[in-house]
């Protein structure tokens, strides 16, 4: 079984990045599991809504990826504009990765805003960091994972290396998404947006319905066998 980290700067961006994917990871076999920061606290439109948001986008997030099927969810439970790269943070990404063990991160692209950049930054820098016989006090021993990968949230993805067809997935996606406290309004459109954008992935690769990713070289490849470069 090939494990699987995503990081996430809220509870909702691993759904709304790749939510089929995560769905067709977990179908053929993959253990996927879900760490992030922000708590929900800003998922509400009237005045004092704060606590009763955090209550709610919880449980919605508990809800959406136990559809898709993931292995686990982990929030650190800090408020929404409050993510960003810092120490504490940073220890916490270094201690999911051992925990977790993956053998593929899934992380933020970093041209998005500033919460997004912070975990962007901080996760790729972990994926290095994680690997280091030192922070002894975060995690277990020492883990790298062999590959990382950026998604997209609110901006499309420069230049993707990798589109993955998820036409059979994409109404498990949807229903994950409504699984959230879209009542509020705060989520507005973004069922058509999510649909927009798989449409347009997928007519780039020839298929209903597709999420974009693209490959991490921050970390070098190793190579031993020069014919798996070409294989």
């Amino acid at each position: 079984m090939k494990r699987v980290l995503i990081l996430g700067a809220h509870l909702d961006d691993s759904v709304i990045a790749m939510g089929g994917t995560i769905r067709k990871l977990v179908k053929s076999g993959c253990e996927v599991n879900v760490f992030c920061f922000g708590n929900g606290d800003e998922a509400y439109t009237v005045p004092g809504g704060s606590l009763a948001a955090v209550r709610r986008f919880k449980e919605g997030a508990q809800k959406a990826h136990a559809l898709l099927g993931v292995h686990s969810l982990e929030c650190f439970d800090v408020g929404d504009f409050e993510v960003g790269a810092n120490a504490s943070y940073y220890r916490q990404c270094i201690g999911a990765i051992r925990k977790y063990q993956p053998e593929v991160i899934f992380g933020h692209w970093p041209a998005e805003y500033f919460q997004h950049h912070g975990m962007a930054q901080m996760s790729i820098d972990a994926w290095n960091q994680a690997r280091w016989n030192c922070t002894a006090d975060f995690g277990q021993r020492p883990w790298t994972a062999s590959r990382y990968f950026h998604f997209e949230v609110n901006d499309l993805l420069p230049q993707p290396s990798h589109l993955v067809d998820i036409s059979e997935e994409f109404t498990d996606k949807i229903a994950a998404m409504s699984a959230y406290d879209q009542d509020g309004g705060h989520l507005d459109d973004w069922g058509d947006e999510m649909e927009a954008r798989a449409r347009f992935h997928g007519s780039r690769i020839q298929v209903q319905y597709a999420e974009a990713f693209r490959q991490s070289f921050y970390l070098p490849t190793k190579v031993t066998d020069t014919t798996s470069i070409f294989a």
